[in-house]
């Protein structure tokens, strides 16, 4: 009878959990626990719980119990999540890499190695492990990632035949905008304006695609066109140092250079330290002095 109120209790937690209600979640986890402690499915989710209140010991702890119950890989990726929240990132690749070992179609364990190696910049590690992910789960946001990948390792062309083969598979915006960064590092500025306004149409408010549409265009000379994106980026982010220097770059090129002043004026009252902001400055201020 305890074990079945342990299990209701445990299932009312993780519709609270789901829902945000985090007080209600732990407070009939923590009944479940008193009924149950030997629960796998419970104390994982208590460890859940840990990891999403940041308390990374606490959640560590209530996975170990769980896996030393019972080994699953969603338990030990779990574990090596909290690990690399710690900062203990080489024992989260051992936890990851033990987790494949053992259950080699963990999916989760493969994404999570491909996202700590390019964070740890082992770009060609993490290239391998995107390819194990896609091998397992061949879907359009998997090759996405490998070929983000790709685009860091400068490898441009292979990376775009993976998105253009992909990019048809319903509205992905961010397939669009990667096919636009490349074309754009290609200097393909036509064909990087037509991906990028891809992705603008499906995504009409993100920054970065804008952000990137003007960029390509100053690249391709169309100075009052790039000038336009980055007016449309600070009606919505006038605090934008990056945003706030390009417009001032541009206006120094155009020698406009009192309304250029006070925009890096602006942007270092926002970044104090922004070097970019401040070299140009100090070129405007030597230049007029």
């Amino acid at each position: 009878m305890e074990t079945k109120r342990a299990i209701e209790l445990n299932n009312q937690g993780a519709k609270h959990f789901l829902n945000g209600r985090f007080d209600q979640a732990v407070s009939c986890y923590e009944e479940a626990y008193k009924l149950h402690p030997e629960n796998t499915s419970l104390l994982n989710n208590m460890g859940l719980y840990y990891h999403q209140q940041k308390d990374f010991d606490k959640a560590l702890s209530f996975f170990q119990k769980a896996i030393d119950l019972e080994e699953k890989a969603s338990y030990m990726v779990n574990a090596g999540n909290s690990l690399a929240m710690q900062g203990k990132l080489e024992d989260a690749r051992k936890q990851y890499q033990n987790t494949v070992k053992k259950f080699p179609k963990a999916l989760g364990a493969w994404v999570s190695l491909a996202h700590l190696a390019t964070h740890q910049n082992r770009l060609g590690d993490a290239r391998a492990y995107w390819n194990e992910v896609v091998q397992l789960a061949p879907k359009p946001a998997h090759f996405l990632e490998m070929a983000k990948v790709m685009i860091l390792q400068k490898d441009l062309e292979p990376a775009l035949e993976l998105l253009y083969a992909h990019s048809g598979e319903g509205k992905h915006a961010e397939i669009w905008f990667q096919i636009g960064r490349c074309e754009f590092q290609l200097r393909n500025h036509g064909l990087a304006e037509k991906a990028l306004m891809r992705a603008l149409a499906i995504s009409p408010d993100h920054p970065d695609f804008r952000y990137y549409l003007a960029l390509n265009y100053l690249a391709k000379g169309a100075t009052q066109k790039g000038l336009e994106q980055l007016d449309i980026l600070l009606k919505y982010d006038g605090e934008n140092p990056n945003i706030l220097t390009e417009k001032g770059v541009i206006l120094s090129s155009l020698h406009q250079y009192d309304e250029a002043l006070s925009l890096f004026e602006k942007a270092l009252k926002i970044k104090p330290e922004f070097p970019k902001a401040r070299h140009y400055k100090n070129l405007i201020e030597n230049q007029t002095s």
